[in-house]
């Protein structure tokens, strides 16, 4: 398959993934009566039973998009994994820190713009986060990190590597996959708060991690760093703003 035609369909997979696991239940009232329904039949809250099967809809869309985009390419599942060398585990430290670094200062500058935004509230709002927030304390790690193996072995996996496998230049994987998974994180946002602080994020996270994999030839520094930043959006969506009163209801860790 030629580098455009791989770039075509990997643009139409994740779009369909993304519509597939949101529009169905864009609805509030249907939401409403899934949960309801998912309760009545496995005895757990509703917005704990919705979390769960959300999560489970999610990883099986993006099992099918990893499946059909493999598929596609000589990259094998196994090659994803490649352990990297023992100097990149100080490679992935500076990445944690440079990566958190970068989304505070895109976070300050928001503040600086705006000191009335509440981004710990915005973020508490995105759909998938309230529905994380709603699982019991040990399920808002995990939820999170199985999300970002997914993401991981498909954005800087499937998408990264195997352009790199169909003769796609790395500067060229390395844009296309970053754009087209901050494109998908913000395509599960519904103001422009939520959109600039997951936009932003998304894109330093989509670029160390990417410029890890490039590095190391395998997913698995990259998956460490996602799954260690996973955590922070859980815990900044408890945090009340600077200066901002906590609004009543809002989940706390």
């Amino acid at each position: 398959m030629s580098v455009p035609a791989f770039t075509a369909l990997t643009t139409a997979v994740v779009a369909a993934w993304l519509a597939l696991y949101r529009l169905p239940f864009n609805d509030p009232a249907r939401r409403r009566r899934t949960a309801l329904w998912l309760a009545g039949r496995t005895g757990l809250r509703p917005e704990a039973a919705f979390a769960v099967f959300g999560t489970l809809v999610y990883l099986l869309l993006g099992a099918l998009a990893l499946a059909v985009l493999l598929g596609s390419t000589p990259l094998t599942f196994h090659r994803l994994f490649h352990l990297p060398a023992p100097g990149a585990a100080a490679a992935l430290a500076l990445a944690v820190l440079g990566t958190s670094s970068a989304t505070v200062l895109c976070v300050s500058l928001l503040y600086r713009a705006d000191p009335r935004a509440d981004v710990p509230g915005e973020i508490a709002r995105i759909q998938w986060i309230a529905s994380i927030l709603a699982l019991p304390r040990h399920f808002r790690w995990i939820v999170p990190a199985a999300a970002a193996l997914f993401e991981e072995v498909l954005f800087r996996g499937a998408v990264l590597l195997g352009l790199g496998t169909l003769g796609g230049g790395p500067a060229y994987a390395l844009a296309f996959s970053t754009c087209l998974f901050a494109a998908g994180q913000v395509a599960l946002v519904s103001t422009r708060t939520q959109a600039y602080v997951l936009g932003t994020s998304s894109l330093v996270l989509g670029a160390v991690g990417g410029l890890l994999t490039t590095a190391t030839g395998g997913v698995l520094p990259a998956l460490v760093l996602h799954m260690s930043f996973a955590g922070f959006y859980t815990h900044l969506s408890a945090s009340p703003a600077p200066g901002a009163r906590t609004a009543p209801g809002r989940p706390s860790l």
